[in-house]
């Protein structure tokens, strides 16, 4: 296919169109259970794809644009999943509507394979590359999901696994937890072999039991009664166990294992080593226990009107921002504000590691904002893009996990710009394209988007 590429320059734009009123931004994150083990490692560079000239964004001093693909397709969902970018479209048949799953090569943009896609929907709710296998959970009605294994290179469905697969950190053992009778509290455990879906070994679990990626390969398994089991991943061999009292909705993030606990009448939430599950840290909780996240290295915690990012092995508060809730996409966190008081600073407490509790943390409230959003640092707190001016989609599927675009008319050109190497901060305008377009998704070098309901667009980008 022919390479095309679009020259650059401020003499073709000498003027940036006027910034539209912001639209609605955010999307209320999904928690998948397919998350629990991460697959890949945090990407360098997350893409943001900003349809317009941005305030502050340097002109690119020449092409850094490169369109390599474009295919004629009514394209309705778009993920990126290491070197795949997956696209749901539709395939009628007579009078019904059925959907089919393409994969496209990145960055050639060449087509790969196209297979039957058999879910009620066609937007997919996670997407994961691992190996020689992806991962999709296709979006079903309540009680029917799944999670399908694709072949990378083929598209051919390796297996089948029911939802609420857990994946191992190491990205090779899914692990399914499948009651024995509708209404039973006793299930058994089935580890499978992610690229075959041979089963590996089985136990049974007598009493309602969280099931949990624990560290290099293990799983971790935390029951109701208190007792807990580190076991080899692969081969199921007890490797731990310990008697952890009364629990309640164990979780595991940011390597600790976490317990919500009541203690002298007041429930707390203790830290535990995944691998000795030896207590690390306890600290009450006084907020909103169920909303308690993951921040990248860190575990936050909702404290009033304000997000606290822990450090996991210690317990000790590393930065406060005034938020209602922070998202973790990887590489970059998200911190959103709903409440009047909600803001954009942050205050560090030192570097978070090893400081005497009576090191006060102060709180920043500069550039506070009702219903704000802003990409935050996820080792300060620090606020380093507000996302208010423009009109974004927060996605948390495959490897890009920030989207972002407006667009001044619905038939003039889109500036795309993308978050520099250099720090989230420095925005880079890479070029501009014939609009419309929409649902574009990126990563370090590509960008992809639709262009008008009938055909999409893969460019390459380098800064």
């Amino acid at each position: 296919m022919e390479r095309m590429v679009i020259e650059l320059g401020l003499a073709r734009h000498p003027e940036a169109p006027p910034s539209p009123p912001a639209g609605r931004w955010w999307r209320s994150p999904r928690r998948v259970r397919l998350a629990a083990g991460r697959v890949r490692p945090l990407a360098a560079v997350v893409g943001l794809v900003l349809l317009v000239g941005l305030a502050g964004a340097a002109p690119p001093s020449g092409p850094l644009l490169v369109q390599v693909a474009s295919h004629q397709v009514k394209a309705r969902d778009i993920v990126l999943a290491g070197d795949r970018l997956l696209v749901t479209s539709a395939a009628a048949q007579g009078t019904a509507t059925t959907w089919q799953l393409s994969a496209y090569g990145v960055p050639d943009g060449a087509l790969r394979w196209t297979v039957p896609f058999d879910a009620a929907s066609w937007r997919l709710r996670q997407v994961r590359r691992t190996g020689d296998v992806v991962l999709v959970d296709p979006r079903s009605g309540p009680g029917t999901g799944s999670t399908v294994i694709l072949d990378a290179q083929t598209g051919q469905t390796r297996w089948v696994a029911p939802d609420g697969l857990v994946l191992t950190d190491d990205g090779r053992t899914a692990l399914i937890d499948e009651p024995d009778d509708a209404g039973a509290t006793s299930s058994t455990l089935r580890a499978v072999d992610l690229a075959t879906g041979d089963e590996l070994w089985r136990t049974d679990l007598a009493v309602p039991t969280e099931v949990l990626a624990g560290s290099a390969g293990q799983a971790l398994l935390v029951g109701t009664d208190g007792r807990a089991e580190v076991r080899d991943g692969r081969d199921g061999t007890v490797l731990r166990t310990a008697e952890l009292g009364e629990v309640s909705r164990p979780d595991s993030m940011a390597g600790t294992l976490l317990l919500r606990q009541w203690r002298g009448g007041e429930l707390g939430v203790t830290g535990h080593d995944p691998a000795t599950l030896r207590q690390l840290w306890h600290r009450p909780v006084r907020y909103g226990p169920g909303r308690i996240t993951g921040c990248g290295e860190l575990i936050c915690f909702p404290d009033d009107s304000r997000i606290e990012a822990v450090d996991p092995v210690t317990g000790r508060t590393v930065w406060r921002v005034p938020a209602d809730l922070v998202v973790d996409f990887d590489s970059y966190l998200v911190a959103y504000s709903v409440s009047a008081d909600g803001g954009s600073g942050a205050a560090a407490d030192g570097d978070g590691r090893g400081y005497p509790a009576s090191v006060a943390v102060a709180d920043a409230s500069a550039e506070a904002g009702s219903g704000s959003g802003r990409i935050i640092d996820p080792g300060t707190g620090r606020t380093l893009l507000p996302l208010s001016a423009w009109e974004t989609e927060l996605e948390g599927r495959g490897d890009a996990t920030f989207v972002g675009y407006r667009q001044p008319a619905e038939t003039g050109p889109a500036w795309l710009a993308v978050l520099s190497p250099a720090g989230p901060e420095t925005v880079r305008m890479v070029g501009s394209v014939p609009g419309p377009v929409g649902g574009c998704v990126g990563d370090r070098s590509t960008i992809v988007c639709r262009l008008g309901a009938d055909a999409i667009s893969i460019w390459h980008y380098e800064l």
